[in-house]
């Protein structure tokens, strides 16, 4: 029988967890290093791809060789080119550049190869990871081999983790779940009862994390390498270089005050202090971030910080002294420590993907996980464009309408009427769009999908239109527009497959044999 495991897919690190026979999750070890984590980073020469810690050696000879941080690229229409070692637009790439779901899917294959018979998975991804790269995911899996059941949010399964320990008595109530991994950050209040979980409203910034810590830390260097040499180093072919020394000078500080590292430069190598008063210095805007997304969860909750009884840290950017200093300026107590924050997520997703396929388990694992429960909310707004008269303007103007608010508990379903604004309007144009915020400008919101809806007879203005959007945990989504008049309707299920791309894709790296 194939195992159904959990995977976090990450920015600097990935896991892969499963189920023991008895119902308890554990991660995998690497079968080259005997790791539970696997780095995210892949080397690529002509059809040869080298996955995880191996690969960062390829950083000292073949730097434009070495593809890191892919996750944060899911969402964008962009292909690494190994000739250039940048991301560049899609429109530019050529043959022998890869997109971020080609590179992603070399890494689930990696982690595939940690335990046989893998067919299937539950995969963990930012909870503000939109649309396009929620379904980037997916391509990457099924390029992988992988048949995704759901995808969930990471903050989310860190909490089921969490959840499910033996002292779980001790963790209940309000909790705060920090995540802050190596790309991404995710702030999530969840109410806790028992082995039940229920997120209550999540912010977060997929732009912020530990890797934007390392750049502040190079610039620390690049400085200091300037200011002793009166030279610069080469902070285009030998970036990733000089980010792999600032990332584990990051790690040195999280254990001690100081740590100093000889880098190479135009005028030979140096030795170069850099002290954790300097990197908590630099980073003090990041740090402010950090806070003000903490404040508006607890804001959106109409909830004080005493009202929270933990704070769960998840990611390995939360080893970072000055991280939980933060967190206890604003919750007035310390984080809750003790587990280990690089496999909380991966392990969470092991037992969800229990959860979801109860049929493959042994009585044991049934038992353990037999009372689990989560209930996840919508991280966005989702809406559909509609045209209304600006009395300021004197115009039409269109306007974002929501459908479903964000912290709707999932699944949900919910109906608004519009209207038509012609007479004998022949069609519809019917929009889908998603937002973190509740936006009324169609400029500020993503459109995920339009289409026309025909009306089959002519009428007057005002005819109503129901439109009705039922929102699944995995964030699938099915919309439909129906004139109440005729029953007439249009329907969509979204998370689209892009066919032909992805066959495109699929062909580009069939043959490429991965180590």
């Amino acid at each position: 029988m194939s195992k159904i495991i959990g995977i976090d897919l990450g920015t600097t690190f990935s896991a892969i967890a499963q189920l023991d026979d008895l119902g308890n999750p554990e991660v995998l070890s690497s079968i080259d290093t005997n790791r539970k984590i696997t780095a995210s980073a892949v080397f690529i020469k002509d059809k040869n791809v080298i996955v995880g810690d191996k690969s960062l050696e390829g950083l000292k000879t073949s730097p434009f060789n070495v593809i890191m941080e892919t996750k944060r690229q899911m969402e964008n229409d962009t292909f690494y080119s190994v000739k250039k070692g940048e991301w560049i637009e899609k429109d530019d790439s050529e043959e022998g550049d890869y997109s971020p779901a080609q590179i992603s899917s070399f890494i689930l294959s990696k982690l595939k190869t940690y335990s046989p018979d893998i067919k299937k998975a539950v995969i963990t991804v930012p909870a503000l990871f939109a649309e396009k790269a929620r379904v980037a995911t997916l391509d990457a899996a099924k390029m992988a081999g992988i048949e995704v059941i759901e995808l969930i949010n990471e903050p989310t399964a860190a909490a089921c983790y969490y959840a499910s320990l033996p002292t779980v008595e001790k963790v209940t109530g309000k909790v705060l779940v920090f995540d802050l991994g190596g790309g991404t950050f995710d702030v999530t209040l969840c109410e806790v009862k028992g082995p039940k979980v229920e997120v209550i409203t999540s912010r977060g910034d997929k732009w912020l994390g530990g890797k934007d810590f390392d750049s502040e830390i190079l610039n620390l260097i690049a400085e200091k390498y300037k200011k002793n040499t009166n030279s610069e180093i080469d902070l285009i072919n030998k970036k990733n270089v000089y980010l792999d020394i600032a990332e584990q000078v990051k790690r040195a500080l999280s254990v001690r005050k100081n740590q100093s590292e000889v880098i190479d430069g135009p005028k030979g190598p140096i030795k170069i202090e850099i002290t954790r008063e300097e990197f908590n210095e630099k980073i003090q805007t990041h740090l402010e971030k950090l806070k003000m997304l903490m404040e508006e969860v607890l804001d959106s909750a109409s909830i004080k910080p005493e009202d929270v009884a933990h704070t769960l840290l998840v990611g390995g950017s939360t080893r970072i002294p000055i991280i939980s200093e933060t967190i206890e300026s604003i919750m007035k107590k310390p984080p809750l420590k003790g587990v280990n924050v690089d496999e909380a997520v991966a392990a969470g997703a092991a037992i969800y993907a229990g959860i979801k396929s109860k049929k493959s388990l042994n009585q044991a694992q049934k038992k353990a996980i037999a009372d689990v429960k989560l209930q996840d909310v919508s991280n966005f707004y989702m809406g559909t464009l509609v045209s209304n008269e600006d009395p300021v303007l004197n115009r039409r103007v269109t306007e974002n309408l929501i459908v479903i608010e964000r912290d709707s508990p999932l699944p949900a379903k919910h109906t608004v009427a519009v209207a038509t604004i012609h007479d004998d309007q022949q069609e519809l144009e019917c929009s889908v769009t998603q937002s973190e915020g509740r936006e009324n400008n169609q400029e500020f919101v993503n459109l995920i999908h339009q289409n026309i809806l025909k009306l089959p007879d002519k009428k007057p203005k005002g005819r109503l239109i129901d439109v009705t959007y039922e929102y699944d945990t995995s964030g699938k989504i099915h919309c439909s527009f129906v004139d109440q008049t005729t029953k007439t309707k249009y329907e969509v299920s979204l998370r689209p497959e892009s066919a032909e791309d992805l066959k495109k894709q699929r062909e580009a790296v069939e043959h490429i044999t991965i180590e």
